[in-house]
C-alpha cells in the first residue's frame, strides 16, 4: 500500500485506539477526583504524589518489557499518534501485516472490555499501547492538577520555555545556500506555526537566523518527519542546498522530539525521516506544509 491507501486504514485503527484509551483514561481521572472530594488539600497532594509514583513505575516497567513502545513518550498527546508516531514502524513485518489485514468493523468492544488482551494476537501489543498512552496522559493530567496550586508551591516544568543553548557559529552567512527572500520567509513561518512543527512558535527573524546558521535559541522538534518533509521540500524546489541534512546536524539547529533527554537531531535521524516520508501521501500536517511549499516560489 502507498501512503494514500494507508491513511484511511490508519484512521480506522486510530479510532479503535482512541475509544479504548478515552474510556480507560476517564476511569482513572474520575476515580482520583472522587477520592479527592473527601480529602483536605494536604491529603489530596499526598494522594496525587503516591498515584504519580505508582503509575510512573508501572509505565517504566511496561517500557522495559516492550521495546516497541519506546516512541510513545514522544507522541502520546498526538491525536493521530499511530500515524504520526513510531509505534507502527517498530513492529516486525509480520506484525505490520496483521494490522493492515485487520477488519476494523470486526472489533467488538464488549469483548475487549471483558479482556483487554483479547485482540493482542490479531493486533500485536494493542493492549500495551493503550496502557502506555493512558498512563502517559494520566501522568500529564496529574501534573496539570498540581499546576493549579498557588505559585509559591509550584515548580515550573522544564519545557515551559525554549531551551537556551549556545549553538556553533556558522563559518558562512548562508550555510543553507538559501535563496528565500523576506516575504517568502514570513510566508513559510505561517506554515511552520500552523502545523506546530516546533515546541514554540517561530518569527520571521527566527527563521532568517536559522537559515544563517545562527539561531536565536535552539527549539525542539515536535515531529522529526515533518521537519524533514519541510526541508526536503525546500531542497527539491532548489530553495536551499541538497546538503541540508548535514547543515542541520553540523550546526545542531534542533533538539529532537525525544523529551527524555536533550538530543540534537542528527543526520541519521533526518535520513530515517526522509526514507519514511517518501512512502507517505501528503495528508494532514504534511498536506498543509505541501501547500505552503507549492506557493512559496510564487512570492
Amino acid at each position: 500500500m502507498d501512503g494514500m491507501e494507508l491513511k484511511p486504514k490508519f484512521d480506522g485503527l486510530q479510532e479503535l485506539f482512541n475509544r479504548c484509551i478515552s474510556h480507560a483514561f476517564r476511569v482513572l481521572t474520575d476515580r482520583i477526583t472522587a477520592k479527592s472530594a473527601y480529602l483536605d488539600r494536604e491529603q489530596t497532594e499526598e494522594l496525587e504524589r503516591q498515584e504519580y509514583i505508582r503509575i510512573a513505575d508501572e509505565l517504566a516497567q511496561l517500557y522495559l518489557r516492550y521495546s516497541v513502545l519506546s516512541d510513545i513518550r514522544n507522541c502520546y498527546s498526538d491525536p493521530a499518534f499511530f500515524w504520526e508516531g513510531g509505534v507502527f514502524e517498530s513492529l516486525s513485518s509480520g506484525e505490520k501485516k496483521k494490522y493492515l489485514a485487520f477488519s476494523v468493523v470486526s472489533f467488538d468492544y464488549s469483548r475487549y472490555e471483558q479482556d483487554n488482551t483479547v485482540y493482542d494476537a490479531e493486533l500485536p501489543y494493542f493492549s500495551a499501547v493503550v496502557k502506555a498512552i493512558v498512563w502517559e496522559r494520566y501522568l500529564a493530567y496529574l501534573q496539570n492538577r498540581k499546576a493549579i496550586e498557588p505559585k509559591s508551591s509550584r515548580v515550573e516544568p522544564a519545557e515551559a520555555l525554549p531551551k537556551k543553548v549556545t549553538p556553533p557559529i556558522a563559518e558562512t552567512d548562508n550555510p543553507f545556500d538559501s535563496t528565500l527572500n523576506d516575504e517568502q520567509i514570513a510566508f513559510l513561518v505561517e506554515g511552520i506555526n500552523d502545523v506546530k512543527m516546533f515546541n514554540v512558535p517561530l518569527t520571521p527573524d527566527d527563521l532568517t537566523a536559522l537559515f544563517a546558521g545562527k539561531p536565536h535559541a535552539i527549539v525542539r522538534s515536535n515531529n522529526n518527519r515533518l521537519v524533514a518533509f519541510f526541508f526536503a521540500g525546500l531542497s527539491d524546489r532548489e530553495l536551499i542546498t541538497p546538503n541540508w541534512q548535514s547543515v542541520i546536524a553540523n550546526y545542531k539547529l534542533f533538539l529532537s522530539k525525544d523529551r527524555s533527554r536533550d538530543k540534537y537531531i542528527n543526520q541519521s535521524d533526518l535520513s530515517t525521516a526522509v526514507n519514511y516520508i517518501r512512502d507517505i501521501g501528503a495528508e494532514g500536517k504534511y498536506a498543509t506544509i505541501e501547500r505552503y511549499l507549492k506557493q512559496v516560489k510564487k512570492l
